[in-house]
Order: structure tokens, then C-alpha cells, then sequence
């Protein structure tokens, strides 16, 4: 069973997708959180820049694709989902381009891996989303090239959209970006592009819904909503498990 989360940054999509890994296990559930990473959670009197994850993120996004590359077979498949979607949605941005470009790749093998798992896998950063900030990236995305890109990435089981108001959406990305260290702001977007994700995120969700796909709809900015949804994204895991038999 895969769900996969989809949201503007700042929405809170991380956050949730924990919350729910958590309340899935105080039920008995096996659940597990995967390709996750907490922006801001770094912090080190030895290490105020953060160079050590800066380089550890680098590290990893170049062994990752070069031990996956030693096994060309086994791995063929997740290469040619990088490079499809890649072609259809090339960032402007060289440097984007790469980052993403081995982020697919991992999240590729991840899914294929996950195929079949018993245990219930929580993707809070998957295809959905990578389609949607591939869209916000390339500056010449229409609905046909989104239409194409959905086409080429495997479906979840269970998508969960998370939202929440713009002005709790600044907040919270000023509030990630003062915990930050100086080389992980490297690594992130500008305030303005976080933003108009928003945008990219309701046309790629609107995409899905017109092929018929379900999506459970978090709002963040209510306080009891997110707590709510949980027992109500837990009932669609269950409804979806006893469709499949």
C-alpha cells in the first residue's frame, strides 16, 4: 500500500505525513515514512553553516545514480522514468535539472522497491509532487506536457493533497528558512517560487481528478482539521486495502 502526499511548500506535508506514520502504528498498523527529510532540522554549535549535511547531500546524490548505474539491468526501468519525465518537464535550471534528475531516480528504485510491501509506505515527497514542481520549474508547462508526465509515473494507491492558507504558508516558509543553516538555503527554492507552487499543485491535482482518481483533501490551516483527517485518510487506506482484496 503507497500513499503518497502532494502540496504547496510550507503546506505541511512532511509534518502530516509523520503525524499519520504515527497514529497507522498506535493502531496496530505497520507504516513507515519514505525518502523523507525535515528542511531546518539540522542544527550544530560544531557546524552553525551546516556544511557536513550540505556534503552528505551531495555525496548521496552522486553514489546514489553511480551504484544504481553498476546495475544497468536491474535498474533500467527507474533510468528511463528519470529521463521521460525529465524530457518532458526540463527545468530552466541547470543546476534544478541535476538536483532532480537524481532525486527521480532514487524515488524510482524506492517505488519499485515498495511494490508489493505489506506494511503501509508514506511518500510525502513522490511523483505527484515531483510532477508538480517539474511544472513550476520549466516555465512552459501546459496541460498536455502535464497530461504526458502523469502518464509516464506509476500511480499511487492513496494521494493525500495538503493545503493551506498563503498567509500560513509565508509564515511558516520564513519560520524554515530562519532554522536553516546557510548551505541548506542552497538547496531550497525562493519565497516567490514556493508561493506559486500552489498554482502548479491545484492544475496537476485537477488533471487527476478529471481521469477519475480520488484525492483526500487536508487543509492545515484549521486547527482540528489536520487531526480529523487523519482518521479520515486511515478509513481510505482501509477502503482501498479491502478493494484489493
Amino acid at each position: 500500500m503507497i500513499v503518497e502526499f502532494v502540496g504547496p511548500a510550507g503546506s505541511g506535508k512532511t509534518t502530516i505525513a509523520h503525524a499519520l506514520c504515527h497514529h497507522l502504528r498506535a493502531h496496530g498498523h505497520p507504516a513507515s515514512v519514505v525518502l523523507t527529510y525535515r528542511p531546518g532540522g539540522y542544527q550544530s554549535m560544531l557546524d552553525p553553516g551546516g556544511i557536513i549535511p550540505a556534503i552528505h547531500r551531495v555525496a548521496r546524490a552522486i553514489a546514489g545514480p553511480i551504484s544504481m548505474a553498476c546495475r544497468p539491468v536491474t535498474n533500467a526501468a527507474d533510468f528511463r522514468v528519470s529521463t521521460r519525465l525529465m524530457n518532458t518537464l526540463p527545468p530552466q535550471n541547470l543546476i534544478w535539472r541535476i538536483r532532480l534528475a537524481q532525486y527521480v531516480l532514487r524515488l524510482a528504485r524506492a517505488w519499485r522497491q515498495s511494490i508489493g510491501c505489506e506494511d503501509i509506505l508514506i511518500f510525502d515527497q513522490a511523483f505527484v509532487q515531483v510532477v508538480s514542481t517539474l511544472a513550476l520549474l520549466s516555465g512552459s508547462a501546459n496541460e498536455k506536457s502535464l497530461a504526458n508526465a502523469l502518464d509516464i509515473v506509476p500511480t499511487a494507491d492513496i494521494v493525500v493533497r495538503i493545503n493551506a492558507c498563503e498567509g500560513l504558508r509565508i509564515e511558516r516558509l520564513r519560520d524554515r528558512q530562519r532554522r536553516q543553516s546557510f548551505a541548506e538555503r542552497l538547496f531550497e527554492a525562493k519565497l516567490e517560487a514556493n508561493l506559486r507552487s500552489a498554482q502548479t499543485v491545484d492544475q496537476v491535482c485537477g488533471l487527476l481528478k478529471a481521469r477519475g482518481r480520488s484525492i483526500v483533501d487536508v487543509d492545515t490551516s484549521r486547527r482540528l482539521s489536520p487531526t480529523l483527517a487523519l482518521d479520515d485518510i486511515e478509513e481510505q487506506i482501509f477502503e482501498a486495502l479491502w478493494r484489493a482484496g
